[in-house]
């Protein structure tokens, strides 16, 4: 691994260096982190709310600096969390259907569903009835805010009456600090007979700087506030914590569905300018993968130049044909033993097997290995 991670830093580093070459793009799948058996339709519960141990965290006022009047009303709204949840909610069930892979029950046809146990009702068994396999649940299980005011003091040179130069500070800027930290955890059973396949929390924080007034010195030690934030009212939390369940969410259906990853590749340079490659790459500038991979597979078959053979293997993954791309590499390098198509060919083989793999995701002929529950907890904090 240690050596394929070598690779990838050194073929960045190539494509950085490639300057004005042509490069092109090879798409391809990746499996999900978390291998489901095939089964792909899936009940969303609602995403239960953050109960605040010590009720209301934040004082009503944000108070100012040294006497100043840029106190604010506080950002948080007293229901915040219900808020928070409704949109984890909503952005899960989106991140869920734009992956295209699962059939999904939204939240409200769930709800009702599990609520009907409350009345003696099998509402897993009505969910499995309707062709779901899978039931996804969450909650909030972390949730902080903080607010404070800083402040910056501003120095230059300033020169006196007796023109003596001094370095003072001559203005202090301050600003309103706003940090939001969430937690979302989520499980993935069977509904069948309640199996637990993903069990994960996700946390996650953001911050906010707004500048809200800035305090001008004189010369005399007097000095003036100028506010540069007009409302007394500091910014919505709640802009912070979609930031965050945008991140959150994104992280959550990489690790349930194969997603798309795209590498890029410069091609080799014609060094010995030969006629017929320049033609080929003209085709390959212009988007003509086709006719660009027809043109230097002859090349590389009848004279065996290097750069023909590299990139009509580049044309072939980048027309999404990774296997035949893999074996031409391959035949490439086992007749030059270059060292950039070594490292090409590792990273196309890498792809490929991820490929692979994620179609067979997709298939449903994923092999269990017998790991069990897949439990991660992911901290992401500056």
């Amino acid at each position: 691994m240690k050596r394929f991670v070598k690779v990838v830093l050194v073929f960045a580093l190539m494509v950085f260096l490639s300057g004005c070459a042509t490069t092109v793009k090879v798409r391809h799948l990746v499996p999900g982190e978390v291998d489901l058996g095939g089964e792909r339709s899936l009940a969303i519960a609602s995403t239960s709310s953050y109960r605040f141990p010590y009720g209301r965290p934040l004082s009503p006022w944000v108070s100012g600096l040294q006497g100043t009047d840029f106190t604010l009303s506080t950002g948080f709204e007293t229901n915040l969390s219900e808020r928070v949840a409704s949109l984890a909610t909503r952005k899960i069930v989106q991140a869920v259907s734009d992956t295209r892979y699962f059939s999904i029950l939204v939240p409200e046809a769930t709800d009702a569903y599990l609520s009907l146990s409350r009345t003696g009702k099998d509402g897993v068994r009505l969910m499995r009835e309707k062709g779901f396999d899978l039931l996804m649940s969450s909650e909030i299980s972390y949730m902080d805010v903080e607010e404070r005011v800083e402040g910056t003091d501003l120095r230059e040179f300033v020169t006196n009456s007796s023109g003596i130069s001094s370095e003072q500070v001559t203005k202090r800027e301050y600003y309103l600090i706003q940090e939001a930290t969430l937690g979302i955890s989520y499980t993935i059973t069977r509904l069948h007979d309640g199996g637990i396949l993903v069990r994960e929390t996700v946390t996650d924080k953001e911050e906010k700087r707004t500048k809200i007034g800035t305090r001008y010195y004189a010369e005399d030690g007097t000095y003036r506030d100028e506010r540069n934030y007009s409302s007394g009212l500091a910014p919505s939390f709640g802009t912070l914590f979609s930031q965050i369940i945008e991140r959150i969410t994104g992280k959550m259906v990489l690790n349930l569905a194969p997603s798309w990853e795209t590498e890029h590749f410069p091609l080799m340079k014609n060094k010995e300018k030969l006629a017929s490659a320049e033609i080929a790459h003209e085709f390959a500038k212009d988007g003509e993968y086709r006719r660009a991979y027809q043109q230097f597979l002859s090349i590389w078959q009848q004279s065996r130049q290097l750069s023909s053979g590299y990139n009509a293997s580049l044309m072939l993954a980048t027309l999404g044909e990774l296997q035949a791309s893999v074996d031409l590499m391959n035949e490439v390098y086992n007749s030059t033993g270059d060292e950039r198509v070594h490292d090409t060919l590792l990273i196309l083989q890498q792809a490929l097997s991820q490929d692979q793999l994620a179609q067979r995701q997709i298939s449903g002929d994923s092999v269990d290995d017998g790991q069990g529950v897949t439990m991660t907890q992911y901290m992401v904090m500056e």
